[in-house]
């Protein structure tokens, strides 16, 4: 790959002498007429060993500030920046597939540092581990990584493989009232118009009902599928009835707001066990479940499901992780982490999405935390706005 694509062609600084496999220093210099580093910032050095054919990719922690006193008058002392970096890995430019390497070797003392550009690090982040492009990019909004563009500094874009997503199995969690409905309602809109998967959403409180519909008259997206509402509160519905719906429709939403919360629990508990039952030993693509209020659900029909891995895929929502217990959380291949207050709670997401920044419990709506067995490392976004409008 050409570095003219990969990196601004005038160096931010040079790396000193404290340098690990872990982290490098590196005195700050930014060209003229260009911004400084900030913290967070992601930098790029070459490979100790590799030279410029593999670049080393590391996110700035800290900058420091401190003085060269070059004679004995204020005027005659000269400021000076130093920033710390954490090394994230490097990538071998030289092949079409990219994954992400640990760095076996410290950073050469004197090499110069470089900022990367936006399109740059958008190829490499949204990537499998193994480092192959997404099969079915899904966009779900901005990253917190900010980068240079031909135009000016911006946020990168940050995609998931829906293909994945579609066929594995996610949690969303946060406190009540900062986006889980919102978030899983932009999946939904991104994988029924980008894959063939069929769709079931279990809404006890019918908060998906308008997905597929525009916001404005006028809008200029285009939804390529239409829903089925079906109503499974038990008033002369048969499970019989709603699985043959579900089977022939794209997109089903399953409501039951004239329910008790006592009722929907033991209806949605039955139903997702016919819906197991029904799909067991079947040639049938996967079903995408997407269950608002998992913890009000029994966990035995939600393990019931995910026991047949190659029947379906789950998005669970709740408030509480925890409650869902470990046999279940164990199974969670991503997690999308909203605010959470719960101290238990912080505990166990906290070990999720070691190697972000992010404080859980400071974020704001619509700030997430993404982590999982298929992404390079735990990022945080900005969850796009919705094509659908909102109930």
């Amino acid at each position: 790959m050409d570095l003219s694509n990969v990196r601004i062609r005038e160096h931010f600084g040079i790396v000193t002498n404290d340098t690990s496999t872990n982290q490098f220093s590196f005195l700050v210099s930014p060209p003229k007429n260009r911004e400084s580093i900030e913290k967070e910032d992601i930098v790029s050095i070459d490979h100790p060993r590799y030279g410029d054919a593999c670049q080393i990719i590391a996110q700035v922690k800290e900058i420091t500030s401190y003085e060269e006193v070059a004679g004995s008058t204020i005027g005659e002392r000269l400021g000076k920046l130093q920033a710390k970096a954490q090394i994230i890995g490097y990538f071998d430019l030289r092949s079409e597939i990219r994954p992400l390497h640990r760095l076996l070797l410290p950073p050469n003392p004197g090499s110069r540092v470089y900022v990367p550009y936006l399109k740059f690090l958008e190829d490499i982040f949204n990537r499998g581990i193994e480092g192959k492009s997404y099969e079915k990019p899904i966009y779900l909004g901005k990253s917190e990584i900010i980068a240079a563009s031909a135009e000016a500094a911006d946020q990168t874009d940050f995609y998931l493989d829906g293909a994945e997503l579609a066929t594995n199995n996610t949690l969303i969690c946060a406190i009540d009232g900062v986006g889980k409905t919102h978030a899983a309602a932009v999946i939904i809109e991104e994988l029924a118009n980008k894959t063939s998967h069929q769709i079931a959403i279990v809404d006890p409180n019918g908060e998906y009902t308008s997905i597929g519909s525009a916001t404005k008259p006028d809008q200029i997206h285009h939804f390529d599928f239409q829903t089925a509402i079906i109503n499974v509160d038990g008033s002369g519905n048969r499970q019989e009835d709603t699985l043959k719906k579900i089977n022939a429709n794209r997109m089903s939403i399953l409501t039951a707001e004239s329910s008790t919360l006592k009722q929907r629990n033991e209806i949605y508990s039955s139903l997702l066990n016919a819906i197991a039952r029904s799909r067991m030993g079947t040639t049938n693509s996967p079903l995408l479940l997407i269950i608002e209020d998992a913890d009000n659900i029994a966990l035995e029909a939600i393990e019931e499901i995910l026991s047949a891995k190659d029947a379906f895929g789950v998005i669970l929502l709740t408030s509480h992780p925890t409650l869902l217990g470990g046999k279940i959380l164990s199974q969670m291949q991503t997690q999308i982490v909203g605010k959470i207050n719960d101290p238990q709670d912080l505990a166990y997401l906290q070990n999720v999405i070691s190697g972000s920044t992010a404080q859980l419990s400071c974020l704001n709506a619509g700030e997430w935390v993404i982590s999982g067995l298929d992404i390079i490392r735990p990022t945080k976004i900005h969850m796009r706005e919705r094509y659908s409008k909102a109930k």
